[in-house]
C-alpha cells in the first residue's frame, strides 16, 4: 500500500479547503483523497455558503461538524443512503467516525495495550490457584473437594501482543486517511504478522466479550476500519460526502426548525372513480411545519445559491411559490384546525435559503438570519399572511453547529422574523 507522503501536513488546515459553487457540477460536499499525479491529494468541500475560518483550530472542528452531520443524515432512514451510486459518492462504505474514534483514542492514550491480567472464572486457560481457593466455591464428592470453575487469565501474552498489534495496523490506516486532519508526523508503517480476516475474527471474539464502553468503542471502529480496508477496491484513495447536499439542508431545516407533525399538514387529494376502487394521491409535503406560540410557519429548504451571486435567477420559482400558498391555504381552510383558528392562530409562509453571514452585506446584521423580501402571486388577494412567502437566508455554519435538534431559541427568532417582515410587507402592494 502507498502512504500519504505527497499530502503536505505543513500547510495550514484552512488551504484543504473550499465551498461547493452550485455552479458546472460543483455539488460535491465532505472530504475527497485522491491520487493526482502520482502523489495524494486531500480537498474538504464545504457546502455553499459556509464560513470557513482561516485559524487552525476553528478549521480543524469544522471539518469535524462537517463530517459529523454527514454521518448523521446518512443512516438507513435518510433520503440520501437511498440515492444511486452516481448521485451519492462512497459515503456510505467510508467509516469516517471509525477513523476518528481510533485517531482520538491514539491521540489521548497512545497505542491501545492490554496492562494488567484480568481473571474470570472459567474451565479452561492459565490457572491462579491461589485466586481459585479465594474466589471459587469448592463442592463437595466422596473424593474429597473439587472445583467445577478455576480463575483463569483473561488475555494471554499472545492476546496482548494481537490486540496492540492491531492497533497499531488501525492508527496507521486512520493515519493515512485522516492523520493530516490533526498534522500527525510521518508514521512508519508497523508489521502485520496475520492475514486482515484473522485480525477481524480475533477482534470480533474480544469485542462481543468487552464490557467497558471505551474499549468496546474502541473495538468496533477498529471492526469497522478493518472491513473497509479488506474490501475497498482502491484503498489509498476515497470520497466521504454527497452530491446531492440539498437533502442533507432539507433534514437540518427539519430538524432544527420542525417541532410538530408535519404530517398532519399535508393536503391530500383522492380519485372517487365510477368504476372500481378509490384511489389516494400522494399529499403534497413541505419540507417543515414550525409551531410557535400558537402560531403555524410553513418551511421550504431551498439549497439555492442566491446568497453568493444576489441574482433573481436563483431565487425559487413560481410553481415553488404557488406550492407554497396551497400549503397555507389548506392549514387555514381545512376543518380539522378551525379550533386552532378560532384562538386566533395565523399561518405563515418562507423560504429558508443557505448563506455566509461574513460576508456583505449580511455582515452588517449580527443574526445567522438575513431577509431578502417576500414572493407573492397574481391570484390571490395577498391580504392572508400565507400569501405572502417570505425569503429568509440562513447562516449555513450556525445550522450545522446546531443540528443536534430542535432548537427553542432559534424557533422563536426565526418566528418572530417571519412575523415581523410579514406585517411590515402587508398593504404595500
Amino acid at each position: 500500500m502507498n502512504s500519504f507522503i505527497g499530502v503536505d501536513i505543513k500547510k495550514p488546515l484552512y488551504e484543504y479547503c473550499r465551498n461547493a459553487t452550485n455552479k458546472e457540477g460543483d455539488t460535491f460536499v465532505g472530504v475527497k483523497s485522491e491520487i493526482l499525479e502520482g502523489e495524494h491529494s486531500i480537498s474538504v468541500h464545504f457546502p455553499l455558503g459556509h464560513h470557513i475560518s482561516q485559524k487552525e483550530e476553528e478549521v480543524r472542528q469544522e471539518i469535524l461538524q462537517l463530517f459529523l452531520v454527514l454521518q448523521k443524515y446518512n443512516d438507513e432512514k435518510s433520503i440520501i443512503s437511498t440515492l444511486s451510486k452516481d448521485q451519492l459518492l462512497r459515503t456510505v462504505r467510508f467509516p469516517v467516525q471509525a477513523y476518528l474514534t481510533v485517531i482520538y483514542y491514539y491521540l489521548n492514550n497512545g497505542y491501545y495495550q492490554i496492562k494488567e491480567s484480568n481473571y474470570v472464572s472459567g474451565l479452561s486457560g492459565n490457572i491462579n490457584m491461589g485466586r481459585t481457593l479465594k474466589k471459587e466455591t469448592p463442592i463437595a464428592t466422596q473424593k474429597g473437594m473439587i472445583y467445577p470453575k478455576f480463575q483463569v487469565r483473561k488475555h494471554t501474552d499472545t492476546d496482548k501482543d494481537l490486540i496492540t498489534e492491531i492497533n497499531k495496523y488501525c492508527v496507521y490506516e486512520s493515519y493515512l486517511k485522516l492523520g493530516w486532519l490533526y498534522k500527525l508526523p510521518l508514521m512508519i508503517k508497523p508489521v502485520r504478522t496475520r492475514e486482515i480476516l484473522v485480525y477481524r475474527q480475533y477482534l470480533q471474539g474480544i469485542w462481543l466479550k468487552e464490557t467497558k464502553d471505551e474499549e468496546k468503542k474502541l473495538f468496533k471502529a477498529m471492526l469497522d476500519i478493518l472491513d473497509f480496508t479488506s474490501h475497498a477496491e482502491e484503498p489509498e484513495e476515497f470520497y466521504f460526502g454527497t452530491n446531492h447536499f440539498e437533502y442533507v439542508w432539507e433534514k437540518l431545516i427539519q430538524d432544527i426548525f420542525g417541532n410538530v407533525k408535519k404530517e398532519d399538514y399535508f393536503p391530500r387529494t383522492s380519485w372517487m372513480l365510477r368504476i372500481g376502487k378509490t384511489r389516494d394521491n400522494r399529499a403534497l409535503q413541505p419540507d417543515t411545519v414550525m409551531k410557535h406560540e400558537g402560531n403555524i410557519f410553513v418551511l421550504d429548504a431551498k439549497y439555492y445559491k442566491y446568497g453568493d451571486t444576489q441574482n433573481v435567477a436563483d431565487l425559487p420559482n413560481s410553481s415553488s411559490i404557488n406550492k407554497q400558498i396551497s400549503y397555507g391555504e389548506y392549514i387555514a381552510t381545512n376543518s380539522k384546525f378551525e379550533t386552532e383558528r378560532r384562538n386566533g392562530m395565523k399561518i405563515f409562509n418562507a423560504f429558508l435559503l443557505p448563506h455566509n453571514s461574513n460576508t456583505k452585506p449580511y455582515n452588517e446584521e449580527e443574526s445567522p438570519y438575513y431577509y431578502i423580501g417576500e414572493a407573492v402571486s397574481e391570484w390571490k388577494s395577498n391580504e392572508e399572511t400565507y400569501e405572502r412567502v417570505q425569503g429568509i437566508l440562513v447562516d449555513v455554519k450556525f445550522l450545522i453547529n446546531n443540528s443536534i435538534g430542535a432548537n427553542q431559541k432559534a424557533i422563536m427568532d426565526l418566528s418572530n422574523l417571519i412575523i415581523a417582515k410579514s406585517e411590515e410587507n402587508k398593504g404595500q402592494d
